[in-house]
C-alpha cells in the first residue's frame, strides 16, 4: 500500500462539527491546507481567598495546554511571548497585544476556592474579531485537579471546534505485567486509572460497553479463552461465554443488548451473535476461512469483520443479522482490526504493506478511498476511534517495546502516551455522562 492522504477525510471532519450543532471557529482541521489553530492559554488568576491553590492553578494550565496540543488541531503558543496585563472580560482584553503574538484564539480563567470545590471562571475569545464567545463556570473536587483540567480543556475545545472534547474519556488496553497480561484503564494522556483485572493468566482484547460502565474481554483464567464482562464501578466479574474453543473479540452493540464475537465451537472461527447474558442468538458467518474481529457500525445496522475466505485476511461488512458479506478492502494481502468512526462513514484498520510492516489506514466507506495514517514508524496496529471521531489510539513498536499512541486522523500529530512495559489492544471509551 502506498502512502496516500485523502482530502475527503477533511470534509468528513468538517461535517462532523456541524453534526454536533455548532459552527466551528477552527474550521477544517484536517487536510493538506490545514494549519493548527494558534491559541494562547494564560495562567489562571487567583481570586481573593484562593492564594493557597497556586500549585493547583499551575497544574490546571499545564493540563489544558497539553490536552489541546494532543489533538493536533491547536498550536498552543509559548507563554513566554505573552504580555498578559489585561483582564478576563471582553472590555478589558487588549486584543492587539494578542494579535501581535500570533494568537487567533485566547483562553483566560480565574480560580476560586468554594469550600470543598475549586471553581474556575472560564472565558474564550476570538482574537481577530475581538469577540468573547465562551463564558463558563466549571467546578471540581479539590482532590481531582486533573479531572477539572480535562473539563476545562473540553469546554475550550467545544467552543473553538464546535464538537465535544474527549479529554475526560478513558482508554482501556492490555499491559504485560510480570509475565501475565492484564487490562488497564487510563486517561487519554496516559495518566490516572490503573489495572482493572485480577488473578493470573492472559486477559486480552478489552472493549468498552456503550455506556462506559463495563468492559468485555477474553481471559484464559480458567485455561479456555472465555469472554467476560467486568463492571468498572464495583469490579464485579461475569463470565459471558465459555463455549469450547475461542470466545474472543467481543463487541457490545450500540444499543447495549447484544454481543458480536468470534466462536470456534463448531471447529472453525466464525462470527456469532449473543444476547448480553451470553445466550446464543445467531451464527452470522459460514465460510471455510477464518472470520474474526467484529466491529459494530454506530447505528447497529452493520458489522464489519475480518475474513480469510478470499485466501488472505480482508475486511468485509454484513448486516447485523447476517446475510451475504460485502468485501471492503482489495489493496494489500493482510488487512485486519476494523474500527468504525462514530458517524459510521469511515473504518480505521491495520494493513501490512509491501515491506511486511503493519500500519494504520482509514477507509472512506462512501468513496472507497484509503488514507494512510502511519509510515516508517515501526509496526502500528489495532486502531480505535475517539468518540468525537477526531483522533485514533493504536499500538506501536516505533521505540522498541509496544506502546500506545494518540494521533489525529492524518497522522501529522502523534503522541506516545505510555512508557515502560508492553501495551496493546487499546479501546477508546465513550463520552463521560
Amino acid at each position: 500500500m502506498s502512502h496516500v492522504h485523502v482530502p475527503a477525510l477533511a470534509s468528513f471532519l468538517l461535517a462532523a462539527g456541524a453534526a454536533f450543532g455548532q459552527a466551528p471557529i477552527v474550521g477544517d482541521i484536517e487536510g493538506k491546507e490545514f494549519r493548527p489553530f494558534p491559541i494562547a492559554v494564560t495562567e489562571l488568576r487567583l481570586a481573593p481567598g484562593a492564594e493557597a491553590h497556586k500549585s493547583a492553578a499551575q497544574q490546571l494550565v499545564k493540563i489544558v495546554r497539553a490536552d489541546l496540543e494532543l489533538t493536533g488541531a491547536f498550536k498552543v503558543l509559548d507563554p513566554k511571548s505573552f504580555i498578559d496585563t489585561d483582564g478576563l472580560t471582553q472590555s478589558t482584553v487588549r486584543f492587539p497585544d494578542w494579535l501581535n503574538v500570533g494568537a487567533a484564539g485566547l483562553a483566560k480563567a480565574q480560580l476560586k476556592d468554594e469550600g470543598s470545590k475549586l471553581v474556575v471562571e472560564l472565558h474564550g475569545f476570538e482574537v481577530a474579531s475581538a469577540k468573547e464567545g465562551l463564558t463558563k463556570t466549571v467546578s471540581g473536587s479539590k482532590d481531582d485537579v486533573r479531572g477539572l483540567g480535562h473539563a476545562l480543556a473540553d469546554e475550550i475545545y467545544r467552543y473553538f471546534t464546535g464538537e465535544p472534547g474527549v479529554f475526560r474519556t478513558r482508554i482501556a488496553f492490555v499491559r504485560k505485567v510480570q509475565g501475565e497480561k492484564h487490562v488497564f484503564v487510563t486517561g487519554i494522556d496516559g495518566q490516572g486509572g490503573g489495572q482493572v483485572t485480577k488473578g493470573g493468566g492472559l486477559n486480552l482484547l478489552p472493549s468498552f460497553a456503550p455506556d462506559g460502565k463495563s468492559l468485555v474481554f477474553t481471559s484464559y483464567r480458567l485455561d479456555n479463552p472465555d469472554l467476560y464482562e467486568l463492571a468498572l464501578g464495583d469490579g464485579s466479574l461475569k463470565r459471558v461465554s465459555s463455549r469450547p474453543g475461542l470466545n474472543t473479540g467481543g463487541r457490545i452493540s450500540p444499543d447495549g443488548g447484544k454481543i458480536a464475537l468470534t466462536l470456534s465451537q463448531d471447529g472453525n472461527s466464525e462470527i456469532y451473535l449473543l444476547d448480553r447474558g451470553g445466550g446464543l442468538l445467531k451464527r452470522l458467518t459460514s465460510s471455510w476461512g477464518i472470520d474474526t474481529s467484529p466491529a459494530w457500525s454506530p447505528d447497529g445496522a452493520n458489522i464489519a469483520f475480518v475474513s480469510s475466505r478470499a485466501g488472505n485476511p480482508q475486511l468485509y461488512v454484513m448486516g447485523s443479522s447476517g446475510g451475504e458479506p460485502k468485501r471492503l478492502t482489495f489493496q494489500g494481502t493482510y488487512n485486519q482490526t476494523p474500527a468504525y468512526s462514530p458517524r459510521g462513514t469511515h473504518l480505521a484498520f491495520t494493513a501490512r504493506d509491501e515491506r511486511n510492516v503493519f500500519d494504520i489506514f482509514v477507509l472512506d466507506l462512501r468513496t472507497q478511498k484509503v488514507a494512510r495514517v502511519t509510515q516508517d514508524q515501526g509496526n502500528n496496529e489495532e486502531p480505535s476511534f475517539a468518540p468525537n471521531g477526531r483522533m485514533l489510539v493504536f499500538s506501536t513498536t516505533r521505540s522498541g517495546a509496544r506502546q500506545l499512541v494518540v494521533s489525529n486522523l492524518d497522522g501529522t500529530k502523534q503522541t506516545v502516551i505510555t512508557t515502560g512495559g508492553e501495551h496493546s489492544s487499546p479501546s477508546w471509551g465513550p463520552f463521560v455522562k
